[in-house]
This record gives C-alpha cells, structure tokens and sequence, in this order.
C-alpha cells in the first residue's frame, strides 16, 4: 500500500520539529505501507527556510528519504507573526503547491492519502486529491479547529477567516473515510456538532521512541549534586505558559534556592524570557530545539520534568501532548500545571499536579520533599504506562489493521 501524508508541518527526523508521522511511517514498512510525507519548507517555530545540507536556502521541490521514509519539500513563503496576513497566505500556498505538485501524477498514484492539521489547508489539500485519485482520504485531527484560536488566541467564533475555517473542518469530517484523533475525547467534538458516527473514529495518540530512552546512566542522583533541576521540552509560545512559571519562581527560589529550570526548545516568546530571565537573575538556562534523539539525555539530567496547560475550555475534550509521552518515557517525576479531561499524568500516577499556577509553590515543594526512591516509584510508574500506552510501535501497527480495514472495505465496495 502507498500512502502519502500531507501535513504542512512535518518534521525529518534529522531537525527538530514534529516527527509523528515519520515515526508512524517507520513502522508502518513492516505492514507493507510505504509512505510519502508531503510537507512545507518554512518553519512554523524558527520562522525561518531550512539551510541544513540537503535543502538549498532558496527551497523548491524535493524528495528525500529517511530510514525508508519519503519526505517531499514544497515551497512556502515566510511570514513574521502567527497572527499575520502573512501566514494565511503561507497555508493557502502550501495547498496550492501541495496539489499542484501531486495531482500531476509524477509521483505515482497512492493508495489511500491523510491530511493532517495544525492547518486545515493541507488536509483540504489531501480530500481533494483523493477524490481525483479515486482512493479513501483519512482527516487526521491533532487540534480543533476552529475552536482552537477562539479558545486560545481568544478571536471571536464570528470572526469571518474562522467561520470559513468551521465550514471547511466540517466538509473535512464528513468526507473523510476515517477520522484519526490524538485524544479520545476529540470524537465528542465531531459527534455532538457534525453527526458522525462513533466507529469513524481512529485513537492513535502521540507517542514516543521507548529505545531512546533505554540504557541512560542514572543522573538523579550524582555524588555532590546540590541542585534541585527541572526541566521544559516544548515550544515557547503564548500558549505554554513559560511567563506565568517565570512569575512564581522568584517566591519558589527564595524558599529553595537550590531550583534551577532548563528550557529547551524555540518559539516566538524565547528571546522575551531570555531577556527577562537576565533582567530578573531567574535560575534558568534555555537550550535550543533538539531532534528527538538527542532530547532523552537533557531529560534525564533532570529531577523533574515541567509541563503547563493555560485555563481553558479547549482541553474539555483532553489532551495529546508530545512532551507527556517523552516524560513518561523517561522516567522521572512529571509536574503538570493545569486542568484536563482524561489527564494522563493522573491516571498514570507519574506525578503531581497543581490545578493552577497558584497552586504550582506547593506542589513543586511536595516533589522536592520526597525521598529519592519515592521519585523513583513515580518514574517507574511513568515509564510502565509509557510502554503501555506511548509506544510508537504498538501505535503504527494499530493504525495500520485499520488501515488495511479501511482498503478491504473500499474494495469490496467498489466490486459489489
């Protein structure tokens, strides 16, 4: 089987980024589904073209593969802000380009074809295809659209860009052959506005590399070690949360002063908290974004591992957070900030959680207080549900009996 993923924001596992696709992909060989990943040159974090060896600066259209994996390069133009002019042109680009380049049939004729969010715009890139290809189309839901920016970015549901978006995620439901979602209560959404039926559902949470995170020396503990180290893995956007964790630290510090907050990773509010965090002496060190396999290493030099959702109403409906299924992977005590459905930190029993940032002093103060072995338990526990519920592995092969379901019934379909 071929399939081609189209998603705007897809990462090579060389940079760092979103690598879910390729490592479903990987996996997915071994079932006899080969994979393109369609995916669009400028960088959603870095706001920036890539300039690594294989890609020129001026990007155009290229193929190139990685572990069996084939990513191709479509060119999209750069914008400055999230919230620009600039970046609605850059998602309708990439869906202009994006059927542009595969409708002409030089890269052959897939078998099935998934469009992926953040944008909608690629998905809608992918329906389209495969209506002219004549083959089932998967919507792959990772954020609510457009409940998303109105929850988060706070814009009016009236708002006339995002009621195009609400038609648009509706035309791309109903017509989807299958609807994947990266957490379980995403359906809930579908189902109470659209109608759609529960088994046009696919859960196929983020997961994670469990080998990366195997054989890594036990750093918790160093002889000498007078530190007490958390550490962030994430973006550094608006909706992280960083400013509100940077407001409690001063009182934190004072009470234990021996906290110091690694942050790892881009975004577009890093050179504002670099700025701050030297104007107000914070304990804190930022690091740049890693690929994937370099993070297990920066994770387990940590005592904690941070993680913070702000107030809002979009995580009624749960939450699949990459840098969850890495913390759980790696062992260690998770801090998690915030109020979700289905919380997996609380029905993992990995960590300790604050309802809010206010309660976030106490909470840290309780896992500091432990004893090394009862942070121990609480890693443990984490790495157990990790291997039972974030491994990429099981997830790919879940997907694909789906999958193959999926196919079976087109065929039989199509003979009847």
């Amino acid at each position: 089987m071929k399939l081609w993923v189209i998603n705007q924001y897809a990462s090579k596992p060389d940079v760092a980024g979103l690598t879910r696709h390729f490592e479903l992909a990987k996996r997915l060989i071994g079932s006899g589904i080969r994979t393109l990943i369609i995916y669009g040159s400028f960088d959603l974090y870095l706001k920036k073209q890539p300039t690594n060896d294989d890609l020129p600066k001026k990007p155009k259209v290229q193929l190139s593969e990685f572990e069996g994996v084939q990513f191709l390069t479509i060119p999209t133009p750069p914008y400055r802000d999230n919230r620009s002019l600039g970046r609605i042109i850059n998602m309708i680009a990439f869906r202009r380009r994006a059927y542009s380049e595969m409708a002409l049939g030089r890269h052959g004729k897939p078998d099935m074809i998934l469009g992926s969010t953040m944008t909608l715009f690629g998905a809608d890139a992918a329906r389209i295809l495969a209506k002219q290809f004549d083959v089932p189309f998967v919507y792959e839901v990772r954020d609510l659209w457009p409940l998303t920016p109105i929850e988060l970015g706070g814009y009016s549901r009236w708002h006339p860009f995002l009621v195009y978006l609400d038609h648009l995620d509706r035309k791309l439901a109903r017509s989807a052959d299958l609807v994947i979602i990266t957490a379980p209560l995403m359906k809930e959404y579908y189902k109470e506005r659209f109608g759609i039926p529960d088994e046009k559902f696919l859960w196929i949470t983020n997961g994670t590399d469990l080998e990366l995170f195997k054989n890594l020396p036990q750093a918790d503990e160093e002889a000498g070690k007078d530190s007490f180290d958390i550490c962030y893995a994430g973006a550094h956007g608006l909706a992280n949360g960083l400013d509100q964790v940077f407001d409690k630290l001063p009182a934190v510090t004072r009470k234990h002063p021996e906290i110091r907050l690694t942050l790892v990773g881009d975004g577009p509010l890093k050179p504002r908290l670099r700025e701050r965090a030297q104007k107000e002496g914070l304990p804190v060190c930022f690091l740049d974004a890693v690929p994937k396999n370099e993070l297990p290493p920066i994770l387990n030099k940590a005592d904690a591992l941070l993680t913070y959702l702000e107030p809002c109403r979009l995580y009624r409906y749960g939450i699949s957070l990459n840098k969850l299924a890495d913390y759980h992977a790696m062992g260690k005590p998770i801090l998690f900030i915030g109020d979700c459905a289905e919380n997996p930190v609380m029905q993992s029993g990995a960590g300790l959680i604050a309802q809010s940032i206010e309660d976030f002093p106490s909470v840290l103060n309780k896992v500091i207080q432990m004893s090394p072995k009862e942070r121990q338990e609480m890693g443990y526990r984490g790495r157990a549900y990790a291997e039972e519920h974030y491994d990429w592995a099981a997830l790919a092969e879940k997907m694909s009996i789906t999958l193959d379901k999926l196919i079976a019934h087109r065929s039989d379909h199509e003979e009847a």
